[in-house]
């Protein structure tokens, strides 16, 4: 699994570095991203810019993330959307739950709003 972490003003930024996001890497990523949580980064912004898939288990270790971050008075936003991953937050509405921007600044400037 490829995923780069690093902060930006407090901020936890998760570059996820996979064509395709699939079970096969959801349930470490969802291990690494909960355990980043408790280690008191609540606000999060995962990059999907390198991916082109993602599939319902992915979703779900994101949904896990936003949860717990939002129990700890953080958020979770997710940029880079390619077109086959935002059409999937579409058909699942999770596009309704999430905060999606187009880029990292835009996110980033949305946790000081």
């Amino acid at each position: 699994m490829s995923v780069k972490y690093e902060i930006k003003n407090d901020i936890l930024i998760v570059k996820v570095n996979e064509q395709r996001a699939t079970v096969e890497i959801s349930g470490k990523f969802k291990e690494n991203l909960l355990k980043k949580i408790d280690e008191g980064y609540n606000n999060i912004v995962v990059d999907l810019s390198a991916s082109d898939f993602v599939d319902s288990s992915f979703l779900g270790a994101l949904v896990a993330g936003l949860k717990k971050s939002t129990m700890k008075s953080g958020d979770l936003k997710i940029i880079g959307l390619q077109p086959p991953v935002r059409a999937m937050f579409e058909l699942t509405r999770l596009y309704r739950i999430f905060d999606i921007f187009n880029n990292l600044d835009e996110a980033v400037d949305s946790f000081n709003n």
